[in-house]
């Protein structure tokens, strides 16, 4: 950890925050523990302190789920505040509803995290997701036959956990200092969930176009539905399982095409962050793209006076960082079905990149069967043999099965009679085509298969495996011996899908030169101007926009006042002066700047500061309000670069080098003439 926050300084990469995802606590049974295993992590205040002495804040993953061997568990049990139900990591949850059982959580929570001076929290699992139900209606199922929580029953009570649960870390942190703001990362929601300060994250999605295309509309409702801060896994949790495609790896071109738009995308999403499994997510990691990465990340930092005004107006005004584009234009009905098109805050118009333009991704796997498959006595499909327990010794149930296609999550057959159970199918394979093939193998536990005796190597992960590439010849009988085992409750998975030679063939087959733009719709009643060339496009009407991989599409509003900052690497390393303040002529339009001290909540006392500029289009007039309130650390003078935006002029995210005017501002009234 230590290591990957020095590099991100010495190479000069803007960044605030690490996250320590699960395991930290060591094994299952101490699953939620909130402790640090003292072997990977002998001195975690002297780590927490090296971080903060970077100018890093660090998030810890933390869970209602107790695993058996932690004091939290033992102490939860004893006063009867966990759920019977024991979950697929054999851990139980504790009863949030219930505010003496969250004050008990706080007390762990606050002896073995908080004190070592960390930063946020990321609350996983906050549906609750009891056995891994993986579908909406799988939790439900597994939910209402749980015992009562402290309100009543979970059919009556079921969506509001993640409320009750952040609500209460929320108060409680308070309730210890008002010198660090609470910030909670979460994976489900409930109404009212941002007075916790709480983010809700989209999930463990998978690394696909059209997975990532679905973030967009999931980010935009979520927004619309009156909760403003979102987020979601750039780059995906999963590359070749939970619907990605990209088995061969992060190091893939075609991986890392797709992982920079949804970077670009998450540049504009009310809260930025990568998250992922299976491949390094460092930013240096991405070879050609890594530049591209950098600019957008420069670009974020660079509109920080921007967005954390917006994050002002949230609190204050009950805003919305992330809007649907009705919100802003409900005059014009054709904004009405656009779902990949948002404005970010009331001047940028984003419209993300959601399809590839330069290396065809991988095509999804296909289920292996049926048809290809054999009995040892020639009957189609496979012997599959069940044990009752998981080492393949207590044979409970037989049949032949034409595939292995099993999904079990709402419950599983009468003949397994507990978690720990194995399988396994055996018969011949005979494929109608030769040539290369690649099996997907799909389970939650170990597993294995086995072509004439031999086993098949592959990249084991916790959900799906892909082997290493075979040669097949149509016709010859092969034997074939897949076997997997379960050992957790939950749900349970093994199937087995696979690439046959003529999935391979077109993913070989030369690619088309696919046009490298995207359409945008301009809303209607105002001209835009294009944030990349100072160009301006009249309102109303469809364009194509050009996207090439260092580009998306950005529109920002006639009208609009842009505070951008200097470039810094970390939110906080100066102060935003000078501010480059763009103005798009055209409109006329106002913008509040926002500052306080960057943490604490003393602003709730009103110890912070605003500055109101106000473009008059007729005029060429710009206003600068006096400065209302003051905080500690302000700034008593400051400068400000006044953009008028033109082609080729106050473009990009380069510093514009030559502004039309500078002003020196020390808190009182300007009226400023721009010709």
């Amino acid at each position: 950890m230590l290591a990957v926050a020095a590099k991100y300084r010495q190479l000069n990469i803007p960044i605030d925050n690490i996250v320590q995802d699960w395991n930290y606590w060591g094994g299952l049974d101490m699953w939620g523990g909130m402790v640090f295993t003292s072997d990977r992590y002998p001195n975690p205040r002297q780590m927490v302190d090296k971080l903060h002495d970077r100018n890093f804040h660090l998030m810890i993953s933390i869970w209602p789920a107790l695993g058996p061997a932690s004091a939290i568990h033992k102490d939860m049990d004893a006063r009867g505040f966990l759920y019977p139900t024991v979950g697929w990591a054999g851990f139980k949850y504790y009863d949030a509803y219930n505010p003496a059982a969250n004050d008990l959580y706080w007390q762990y929570a606050k002896k073995g995290l908080f004190s070592t001076g960390l930063d946020a929290w990321w609350i996983d699992s906050t549906e609750p997701d009891v056995v891994n139900a993986l579908t909406k209606e799988a939790e439900e199922f597994e939910m209402k036959r749980m015992a009562d929580n402290h309100l009543g029953t979970f059919a009556r009570y079921l969506n509001p956990y993640s409320l009750v649960m952040t609500e209460a870390l929320y108060n409680n942190q308070r309730r210890e200092t008002d010198r660090k703001r609470v910030y909670i990362l979460t994976r489900s929601t409930f109404a009212g969930q941002q007075r916790a300060a709480a983010t809700t994250w989209s999930g463990d999605i998978g690394a696909s176009w059209e997975v990532y295309a679905n973030q967009i509309p999931a980010g935009i409702n979520h927004s619309m539905a009156g909760i403003p801060y979102w987020t979601f896994d750039i780059g995906a949790f999963s590359l070749g399982c939970q619907g990605g495609v990209f088995s061969n790896g992060g190091k893939d071109p075609a991986y890392q095409e797709l992982y920079t738009r949804m970077f670009q995308f998450g540049a504009f999403a009310p809260i930025f962050r990568s998250h992922g499994s299976e491949t390094p997510r460092e930013i240096w990691e991405f070879g050609e793209y890594t530049g591209t990465l950098v600019k957008f990340d420069n670009l974020r930092y660079r509109l920080l006076p921007y967005i954390y005004s917006l994050a002002w107006k949230v609190t204050h005004d009950g805003y919305s960082i992330m809007r649907g584009l009705p919100m802003d234009f409900p005059r014009d009905h054709n904004t009405y079905p656009i779902a990949d098109q948002f404005m970010f805050g009331p001047a940028i118009m984003v419209s993300p990149v959601t399809q590839w333009m330069y290396h065809r991704p991988p095509e999804q796997s296909i289920l292996a069967g049926p048809g290809i498959f054999r009995t040892n006595d020639g009957k189609p499909g496979l012997d599959a043999k069940y044990f009752c327990d998981d080492q393949w010794k207590t044979l409970c149930h037989e049949a032949v099965e034409p595939t292995i296609d099993l999904f079990w999550y709402t419950g599983w057959p009468s003949f397994i009679t507990g978690p720990k159970f194995s399988m396994r199918w055996e018969g011949k394979l005979v494929v109608p085509v030769s040539g290369t093939y690649r099996f997907d193998m799909r389970s939650f536990g170990p597993r294995k298969l086995y072509l004439d005796g031999k086993e098949i190597a592959h990249n084991y992960d916790s959900m799906a495996s892909w082997t290493v590439p075979v040669q097949l010849e149509a016709g010859r009988e092969y034997a074939f011996k897949f076997e997997t085992s379960n050992a957790v409750l939950g749900a349970f998975r093994a199937q087995v899908y696979w690439k046959t030679p003529e999935i391979h063939a077109r993913e070989a087959a030369p690619q088309p030169d696919r046009p490298k733009t995207r359409d945008v719709y301009l809303p209607a009643g105002r001209s835009w101007i294009d944030f990349w060339t100072g160009k301006r496009i009249a309102g109303g009407q469809s364009v194509v926009a050009d996207a090439p991989i260092d580009t998306i599409p950005l529109m920002i509003k006639a009208g609009s006042i842009l505070p951008m900052g200097p470039f810094v690497q970390y939110a906080t390393e100066k102060p935003a002066d000078p501010i480059e303040l763009r103005i798009y002529t055209g409109a006329d339009g106002s913008f509040t700047l926002y500052e306080d001290e960057n943490d604490n909540y003393d602003y709730e006392k009103g110890v912070f500061a605003t500055i109101g500029f106000h473009w008059n289009d007729a005029k060429h007039l710009l206003t600068i309000d006096r400065r209302h309130g003051k905080f500690p650390g302000m700034l008593r003078t400051r400068s400000f670069r006044i953009v008028l935006v033109g082609e080729s002029h106050g473009t990009g995210v380069e510093v514009t080098a030559n502004p039309d005017k500078v002003v020196a501002y020390k808190g009182q009234k300007l009226v400023v003439r721009l010709r």
